[in-house]
């Protein structure tokens, strides 16, 4: 972690234009329409900087917090408004970041729990309309934002457990589930390399196999456990990981891919 904080990842907000120059922060660099940058860095600084006590760090955490809470919109909406519309997946690692942030610090609770609460409103009101995602990005990554309503739920609910159980149960509905692809006659063993033709973006089972999407979704059946006491999720969780890391992992722990998974090769990303 020191080596962290005084590396790269400590030191993106000083000269990583996607960090430095966010829209967040009223900035003009991202590279994509999802807004989803600064939220990552958001996500990773926070423990970083508590997990170190780094003083520095935590001042980089403070004043984009600060930035970030004084432009929400009136009606809960956090960060930029996109180009292509809202859409409520970048918001995810955010509310991560922010669950962390009140975790490691309580006294911050006052602040942004109610801002979270309002983001989250707004964000069941999209739900409810079937509007909350533009792109499959967040259907396939729902659980993440589970997490953070379970969260609020179990401690900072603020007499809205009704509107932060249906807005769990919404995203449930509308995302896509880990449980499908991780049963014999979906999951794709081989290397997908040799598949032909090319599994590609548009691809029906491209949001399974690409690698970011694999790491997150193996925790999607511990998630949905909590919510929905599905005991066949521990079967099929354990199917993915196993899975997962045997066809698609390297010896140290991590999925290989570039973008999509790419069979076990230890030249790939």
């Amino acid at each position: 972690m020191n080596l962290m904080s005084v590396g790269l990842a400590g030191h993106e907000l000083d000269f990583y234009r996607v960090v430095r120059d966010s829209p967040w922060l009223g900035g003009g660099t991202e590279y994509s329409g999802l807004n989803e940058g600064l939220p990552y860095w958001f996500n990773g600084l926070v423990p970083l900087a508590y997990g170190l006590d780094d003083p520095r760090l935590k001042e980089q955490t403070a004043n984009v917090l600060e930035y970030i809470l004084d432009h929400q919109q009136a009606d809960g909406w956090l960060g930029p408004e996109p180009y292509n519309r809202r859409d409520i997946w970048g918001r995810f690692p955010l509310c991560l970041g922010l669950m962390q942030l009140v975790g490691a610090d309580p006294s911050q609770a006052s602040r942004i729990v109610p801002a979270m609460h309002r983001f989250v409103s707004i964000m069941h009101q999209m739900l409810t309309y079937n509007d909350g995602f533009k792109e499959f990005w967040g259907r396939v990554r729902y659980p993440d934002m589970i997490i953070v309503l379970q969260w609020l739920y179990e401690f900072y609910p603020q007499g809205n457990e009704v509107m932060l159980l249906e807005a769990m149960l919404l995203l449930d509905q509308q995302g896509l589930h880990w449980k499908y692809y991780y049963d014999q006659d979906n999951f794709i063993f081989a290397d997908l390399d040799t598949i032909r033709p090319p599994i590609h973006s548009g691809s029906f089972v491209f949001p399974y196999v690409h690698a970011v999407n694999a790491g997150q979704g193996l925790k999607s059946g511990a998630v949905l456990h909590r919510l929905k006491n599905d005991t066949s999720l521990l079967e099929s969780t354990r199917n993915g990981v196993n899975w997962t890391l045997t066809y698609h992992g390297s010896p140290a722990g991590s999925i290989i891919g570039d973008e999509r998974e790419s069979g076990l090769a230890p030249n790939r990303g």
